[in-house]
């Protein structure tokens, strides 16, 4: 063995508890930050059921984006044409993108609809305090869910085919 290899071995055998200190601290460290990103997404934002305004005052992203869309035409038209007995509940996600720019255009496009619109926030793993998401079965978001006289009738998942109005129109004319 080279004099070399003998101070490796020397040093590692000198400082060899405060190595595995070192690596146990950095260990413990690298696992706790894991931990506090996953559940910090997770419990400490608000879940459940959120007013636009309120949902537009506290999430910047939503909010430009909801000031930056005109809806087309053809939107507000398929919007004007949905029944006041239809409700829709929206499960998003404050951090998702898809979310971050669906939302506000749905709100946009249905600021004077009759329909009845519920707003529910999810975390990271795509539930709520209430459960909500879980009964109705949430595997994305955004997901529109359509309802007509208590029933689901369809859901837009994630990105509309056309517009979340005219996609929700036909929905509603499917089940007439």
């Amino acid at each position: 063995m080279s004099e070399q290899e003998d101070n490796k071995i020397g040093f590692l055998s000198k400082y060899k508890k405060q190595i595995m200190a070192l690596a146990i601290i950095a260990w413990i460290v690298f696992a706790a930050a894991l931990y506090m990103d996953e559940s910090f997404a997770g419990e400490h934002e608000s879940t459940g059921p959120i007013s636009a305004k309120v949902l537009l005052e506290q999430q910047p992203e939503f909010a430009e984006n909801y000031q930056n869309y005109t809806p087309l035409e053809t939107e507000l038209t398929a919007v004007a044409e949905i029944a006041d007995n239809v409700s829709i509940d929206v499960y998003f996600g404050s951090w998702c993108h898809d979310s971050q720019r669906e939302v506000p255009r749905f709100l946009k496009a249905f600021v004077d609809s009759s329909a009845k619109i519920r707003l529910i926030a999810l975390d990271t793993k795509k539930s709520d305090a209430n459960g909500e998401a879980k009964a109705a079965n949430i595997k994305f978001t955004p997901t529109f869910v359509v309802i007509k006289d208590g029933q689901e009738i369809g859901r837009v998942v994630e990105k509309p085919k056309t517009t979340n109005g005219e996609d929700i129109l036909a929905i509603f004319a499917q089940a007439k």
